[in-house]
């Protein structure tokens, strides 16, 4: 096994690539895509704890997707041979276990597309389990941890600090941050919260707005609120470019 340490934004493997490994994930966050109709889409985020990479060498094909680091990101790259090693080959049930599994997988995936296109599903609360919250930005990282942190109540709450000069302040409820720039992120800006059973974003009247999977959302426009999806979302406190853009991964509860 080998301990590698993969910078933000660079790739990991390709989607078609021979699979060689498989990457368990020590900390950072690294998204997995495909192209669709030409154009590559987001399938999912992985953290800490994590396996990718696993299917490709279970069944001896290429990959799936592509793999790229959102944030610097250690990851313990296990190859093909020390994987058999492990388990070995001839296995009555660790390799066959591994294979079922990995074409579940497979097939949740699969249901994804449809016609060359993307289904997502809204963020419905009953078959939510974890809520994600990553950083997109090394101003957010130096705040929240590479690793960001997981939304234990709702609503929650994310603005700017009311002495400038003050630390983050991270609670059960609320994300209060150091502002770069005042007018930037408001003092209540955005929070996370239920709407009609379903996980939604509400902009809090905030100075700049806030963008929620590339829908802007101000109390200056038409809405002010936005669903979340199942997966993996962009949620930007202010305009494009903002240094307070989050990587919002709601995962499905295994009972649902």
């Amino acid at each position: 096994m080998q301990r590698i340490n993969v910078p933000a934004g660079e790739t990991i493997y390709t989607e078609g690539d021979h699979a060689e490994a498989i990457y368990l994930i020590e900390s950072g966050a690294v998204e997995a895509s495909r192209v669709v109709s030409g154009k590559e889409v987001r399938l999912a985020v992985f953290g800490r704890g994590e396996i990718f990479g696993e299917s490709g060498i279970l069944h001896d094909k290429p990959h799936s997707t592509t793999m790229r680091a959102l944030i610097t990101s250690s990851l313990m790259k296990v190859t093909k041979q020390q994987f058999y090693a492990m388990f070995g080959e001839n296995n009555p049930i660790g390799l066959p276990l591994l294979r079922m599994m990995s074409d579940r997988m497979e097939k949740i995936n699969e249901r994804l597309f449809s016609g060359g296109r993307i289904k997502r599903e809204p963020a419905f609360l009953a078959k939510v389990g974890a809520i994600r919250v990553l950083p997109l930005t090394e101003h957010l990282e130096r705040q929240i941890g590479e690793d960001g942190f997981s939304l234990s109540e709702l609503p929650f709450r994310v603005g700017r600090r009311a002495i400038r000069s003050d630390m983050p302040k991270l609670t059960a409820n609320t994300l209060s941050l150091h502002a770069l720039n005042d007018h930037g992120l408001s003092p209540e800006h955005f929070e996370f919260e239920k709407r009609d059973g379903y996980l939604i974003v509400r902009d809090l009247g905030s100075h700049l707005g806030t963008i929620v999977n590339g829908e802007y959302l101000s109390r200056f426009g038409y809405e002010a609120t936005a669903l979340l999806t199942m997966g993996a979302n962009d949620v930007i406190a202010g305009p494009q470019g903002a240094p307070y853009h989050f990587r919002v991964v709601v995962e499905e509860s295994v009972t649902a």
